[in-house]
């Protein structure tokens, strides 16, 4: 997918989930800008496995998202890094529907991950040779949708959630040492 993609469509699954209502419509901004800005490695001559990858886009956020609730941030840097965490793992997962595709586990692992496929029925029409009836992007996109509208529609109980699970935790913590 290209880079101008993967900045529109999380801000419109945002858009269309209500988060600007609850949340500033900059931090769905900046979300969206950071989540392109993996797309860099395309541009300045790295290898595209550098930043596409479970690494940057999975496990940082979720330290990210552990340090915004351990340190008992406010409800939007919560909200923030969970954006970030929706936004980053959906353009890789778009990014597998696509060739080459993504190299999930680089750098320990250079071998690059994709499904790509077209189902389609044969024509006999002088325009076309065959009707696409699906393809693999078609089906990322849908899954695009559905990874991230979700979330996003679901946010503000999301972060609810893991403030509960979070106090708990440390509250477990804190007994362990008494």
């Amino acid at each position: 997918m290209d880079s101008l993609f993967h900045f529109i469509f999380p801000i419109i699954g945002a858009l269309a989930a209500k988060v600007h209502i609850k949340h500033p419509i900059r931090n769905i901004l900046l979300v969206a800008a950071l989540t392109v800005l993996i797309d860099i490695d395309h541009f300045i001559g790295l290898e595209r496995a550098t930043f596409h990858n479970v690494f940057i886009t999975v496990l940082l956020p979720i330290a990210f998202i552990v340090w915004a609730f351990s340190l008992k941030k406010n409800f939007y840097m919560k909200a923030f890094s969970i954006l970030l965490l929706i936004f980053l793992s959906s353009h890789v997962m778009l990014d597998v529907f696509t060739e080459p595709g993504v190299a999930l586990l680089y750098p320990f692992s250079s071998e690059y991950y994709s499904i790509a496929f077209n189902v389609a029925v044969p024509l006999t029409s002088q325009f076309a040779s065959e009707g696409l009836i699906i393809s693999s992007i078609s089906i990322g996109i849908l899954l695009f949708f559905i990874l991230v509208i979700l979330p996003c529609y679901f946010l503000d109980e999301i972060i609810v959630i893991m403030e509960k699970k979070h106090e708990s935790f440390w509250k477990a913590v804190k007994d362990l040492k008494h």
